[in-house]
């Protein structure tokens, strides 16, 4: 993962989109006579964003996060955009956080770190802030169907994510949000009902391959959730990418900030 300031890569005035959301905060008296001044919006360029202008905001970025729910909690709440009662309220107020790729692979809870991230965006924007992702690596292995740091858990989780949302009708949006507040049920009550037979083992790893096959395959549901993440992302002065930059990429980064919609 990595980040850089460049500030020789505007985008040009005519490809500025519109707004993503205006602050809560305006422009006040306050009790010692002071004036508070309201923040500019937050603009977003792109689709999936590639350009974010958030003037005045804290920026936050934490890397790979490898479907380990717990670290990925903590290091959320001692970034201060997260509330330490386990009740997963962002309480970043008008900051912008980016998480930079590689959610998925090596943990157990992807699908909860990817609906937690989107929760907290939610909530974000009623504060004036934002969360934004960009896509790493491993993001790009599951949709092309290479498997190969998956752990078992990982496609436990699949499985009971797709029961999930045949409960949800497959009303997306609501189900996706709502599985990292449940997923630790679903865990603990498949971990009661464990079942040391070998072939029957064998049958639920079946199960979870399919299920991740059916989750991150092209145009699956997962897949599309995270084609709503870049590969670049430009927030004021700063881009921040999975991996890393060499010098000669410069100019495919210039392209991508300024590709027009």
């Amino acid at each position: 993962m990595v980040s850089l300031c460049l500030n020789s890569l505007p985008l040009p005035p005519s490809s500025y989109p519109k707004k993503l959301t205006e602050t809560t905060l305006s422009s006040s008296s306050l009790s010692n006579g002071s004036i508070e001044t309201a923040l500019k919006p937050i603009v977003v360029g792109g689709n999936p964003p590639t350009f974010v202008s958030a003037p005045g905001r804290r920026i936050v970025a934490v890397g790979d996060l490898h479907g380990d729910l717990d670290k990925a909690r903590y290091a959320l709440e001692i970034a201060g955009v997260m509330s330490f009662d386990g009740e997963d309220i962002w309480t970043g107020g008008d900051a912008v956080l980016i998480q930079l790729g590689d959610v998925l692979d090596r943990g157990d809870d992807e699908i909860a770190i990817l609906s937690l991230l989107r929760s907290l965006d939610i909530q974000a924007k009623e504060k004036g802030g934002a969360v934004f992702q960009v896509n790493g690596n491993h993001e790009t292995m599951n949709v092309e169907g290479d498997f190969r740091y998956v752990e078992s858990g990982a496609f436990d989780e699949c499985a009971d994510f797709l029961e999930y949302l045949n409960d949800y009708e497959y009303d997306w949006d609501e189900a996706f949000v709502g599985w990292s507040s449940v997923s630790r049920r679903w865990k603990d009550e498949r971990k009661m009902s464990r079942n040391n037979w070998a072939p029957w083992n064998l049958v639920k790893r079946q199960k979870g391959v399919i299920a991740r096959s059916v989750l991150f395959r092209p145009g699956g549901p997962l897949a599309c959730e995270l084609a709503r993440h870049a590969v670049v992302l430009k927030v004021n002065d700063w881009i921040f990418c999975h991996g890393g930059l060499l010098p000669h990429h410069g100019k495919s980064i210039n392209f991508i900030l300024h590709e027009p919609d």
